[in-house]
């Protein structure tokens, strides 16, 4: 390779072009996240419930929920949370599971779970993506939060985001999940007449159970046939207000006595324990999440150009306000980082210049850093890599050690050609000679980061990346440093000795 770098500098300097052209390319295109994106083979399941204690979430809302699941072709593990108000479910997959096809697989099956089996007041089944813990906290809240407020009550501007808003931006490319808060839930309230209760006999107790059993899921069994397996249950649910009025609370021979015997049912909204207000006006809530893999930056802007259209049909009086962008704070580091980014370079250039005392030499030895770098962008892309807060970690780490083996190859080759080697001879013979201890330095500085693989589960997805790019840059700087100083160093000598030659001539030929 170092020879034929030497006598084909053409060949070299079209290549890399080629490569810087791949390399601004690769940078438009790679993904670009806040935080390191983990395509996991699991998926968290979401459900609220307002107002309804662990234990009936658990046997009501999370049993139902767990046995849907376990239908879904590749599971091997289910966990589920069950707390006031919310259940939670992790589903893991089997490594070879196809988790596209799951998640639409898991979200129909879910989506008729939730119309036909699970009790009123339950809200939307989400399914999200995995989350570690130690990132939970940083991706909370989606990467796009609006508020939707107006001269209307919570009740209509939740139901219009529902019906409107929501279908709409959830067909966006790269958008996972649209959720949206605020506005009360409706409840069934059920106000008992003690004078009817005393006079029929009947307690509150009675009552009450009468009513909790109308809510009544239960598992019977299982039916097996081959290798699967489908869980019975047993439903006995209301489907309105009517239907608890006319549940039997009581009967004998003389009489039975009916729920609207000795109450009043209600169908009407829960009593707000939170008002949100912008400008003294009611508001509600909307966050996205995107999806793994999508471009922060590009998704941000296609929900922003879609919500611009939705405002064009939004009831009077209403306006949509973007409270939290993380797609600008992306931007925002990326402009820091390459603020950042030139100030380095001019200091490394200055440093460059001031150690090895020829403007030429500097030159060569920065350009290497820029093609490292681009080599290091066209091999992120290909990768299927993203660009966040650790893989610019890994090229930041990567940028101090990429000058080493340039500037070992070009002292070596300038030492040869002081000696009095012609200059094409002196590039590849001083190539040559560090070439072996070039290897082993970079050698030990790649075992270092071999710990790196043996990460388990999350870390290892998120953390590997961090090598990888590291390891890159570095390999990137070898090839650069036994290919581009050759050949470049072989020209610029080439071009000094000619320099000097002259000037050693009209020296000589003076009068």
């Amino acid at each position: 390779m170092i020879r034929t770098s030497i006598r084909r500098p053409v060949a070299v300097a079209m290549t890399y072009l080629a490569v810087a052209l791949l390399g601004v390319a690769a940078w438009r295109n790679i993904p670009i996240e806040l935080l390191p994106e983990a395509d996991l083979p699991r998926l968290t399941v979401r459900a609220d419930w307002p107002g309804a204690s662990p234990e009936t979430v658990e046997a009501f809302l999370t049993s139902p929920l767990e046995a849907t699941i376990q239908l879904v072709r590749g599971v091997e593990k289910v966990t589920s949370t069950s707390q006031e108000n919310e259940a939670t479910i992790e589903v893991e997959f089997s490594r070879d599971t196809d988790m596209d096809f799951v998640r639409l697989d898991l979200s129909e099956r879910l989506s008729t779970v939730e119309e036909n089996e699970l009790p009123p007041g339950v809200g939307r089944v989400v399914v999200e993506p995995y989350v570690p813990p130690e990132f939970e906290e940083q991706n909370r809240g989606g990467f796009l939060t609006y508020t939707f407020t107006g001269s209307r009550t919570l009740e209509a501007l939740r139901a219009h985001l529902e019906e409107f808003v929501v279908p709409e931006l959830s067909r966006i490319e790269g958008v996972a999940v649209v959720r949206a808060y605020g506005g009360r839930d409706r409840v069934v309230e059920v106000e008992l007449d003690r004078e009817q209760m005393t006079a029929l006999g009947v307690s509150a107790s009675q009552v009450r159970d009468r009513i909790a059993s109308l809510d009544l899921v239960r598992e019977a069994g299982t039916v097996r046939e081959g290798d699967r397996e489908w869980t019975v249950t047993i439903q006995n649910r209301a489907r309105s207000t009517q239907d608890i009025l006319q549940a039997i609370v009581n009967e004998d021979a003389d009489r039975i006595v009916r729920v609207a015997d000795v109450a009043v049912v209600r169908d009407t909204y829960e009593e707000a324990q939170l008002h949100y207000r912008v400008n003294g006006r009611p508001a509600v809530q909307m966050v996205l999440t995107k999806s793994i893999g999508a471009n922060t930056v590009r998704v941000a802007d296609r929900v922003k150009d879609r919500v611009a259209e939705l405002e064009q049909a939004l009831p009077p009086n209403t306006r949509f306000i973007l409270d939290q962008d993380e797609s600008e704070d992306i931007e925002k580091q990326l402009t820091d980082l390459r603020s950042r980014a030139a100030v380095a370079a001019v200091v490394i250039f200055v440093v460059l210049m001031g150690f090895l005392g020829s403007v030429r030499s500097a030159a060569v030895v920065f350009t290497t850093i820029v093609f490292s770098i681009l080599i290091s962008l066209n091999l992120i892309y290909f990768l299927g890599l993203s660009l966040n807060l650790l893989t610019l970690m890994g090229l930041a780490m990567g940028f101090g050690l990429i000058v080493v083996n340039s500037i070992v190859v070009l002292e070596n080759v300038y030492r040869k050609w002081q000696s009095g080697i012609a200059p094409k001879r002196a590039a590849f013979e001083g190539t040559r000679e560090v070439v072996l201890p070039i290897l082993a330095a970079t050698a030990t500085t790649l075992i270092v980061f071999v710990p790196f693989v043996y990460l388990q589960d999350e870390l290892r997805v998120y953390y590997v990346p961090l090598a990888v790019v590291v390891a890159l840059t570095l390999l990137a700087s070898l090839f650069v440093a036994f290919s581009f100083i050759p050949a470049l160093a072989g020209r610029v000598l080439g071009k000094e000795a000619a320099a000097e030659g002259s000037e050693a001539g009209t020296d000589s030929g003076g009068p």
